[in-house]
């Protein structure tokens, strides 16, 4: 029996991994850092405190991980408020689950990013609940 649908946000309502990697890239070729396709793959995924400090360590961008953090999300809000990469079908399909069952977001994408996406597009109102890697302690397996 199914109690609830819980969606991500990029890849699943937003095609926004170009978006990510046009952002971050772009900063760190401002900044001085040294972009590569690896940095590209390796921050696929990571929590916004794991690729913000990937960005200040590996990438070498100066300012610390906190302040490359919001200046990318600064960014990124700027993007999605200037066209928002919603995926084909996503909010139809969003609206008729929701006619269904209670929905949630759990995404990699950061707290403002998730509530930013989810205004423009109109689906605030179908969701439960929303939450971000950025505000959930992580645990190895097993633990």
């Amino acid at each position: 029996m199914i109690d609830a649908v819980v969606f991500d946000l990029d890849g699943v309502i937003i095609d926004s991994e170009e978006l990510w990697d046009e952002v971050r890239e772009g900063l760190a070729r401002e900044r001085g850092g040294r972009w590569s396709e690896q940095a590209q793959a390796d921050m696929m995924g990571m929590s916004s405190t794991e690729w913000s400090r990937y960005m200040h360590e590996v990438v070498g961008l100066p300012e610390g991980p906190d302040e490359i953090n919001r200046e990318v999300v600064r960014r990124m809000l700027v993007r999605y408020s200037e066209h928002l990469p919603l995926i084909d079908g996503a909010i139809d399909g969003v609206k008729r689950v929701a006619e269904h069952w209670p929905l949630g977001v759990a995404s990699s994408s950061n707290r403002e990013l998730i509530d930013h996406v989810l205004e423009l597009s109109g689906l605030a109102p179908h969701f439960k609940v929303t939450v971000s890697s950025e505000e959930v302690e992580r645990r190895q397996a097993g633990a």
